[in-house]
């Protein structure tokens, strides 16, 4: 599995967060390369809300184990069944 650390700005206010503001996101792909997942990355989430989108950090968990959050069990299990699946840090980067 593909798991993705970056940064994003929302566009929309929501019920959650105030638009313009930038968090910090973990994502997960179950299909891999990272280099060939950019596209759809980005289309799930601009279809979220969330552009100017920068990606810090990539890498493979090869063992489900090794996630300790509850919040980011929950979106690996997502990835695996619908593909894809994001977690959106509450706090706003300053």
């Amino acid at each position: 599995m593909l798991i993705i650390n970056g940064t994003a700005e929302l566009m929309h206010d929501n019920e959650e967060f105030t638009k313009g503001t930038r968090h910090e996101f973990n994502m997960f792909s179950r299909d891999m390369p990272f280099e060939q997942q950019l596209s759809q990355i980005e289309e799930y989430l601009v279809n979220r809300g969330w552009d100017n989108i920068e990606v810090l950090d990539n890498g493979v968990i090869t063992n489900e184990e090794d996630i300790t959050h509850s919040v980011l069990q929950q979106a690996y299990k997502k990835a695996k069944d619908e593909g894809l699946a994001v977690t959106v840090n509450n706090q706003p980067l300053n």
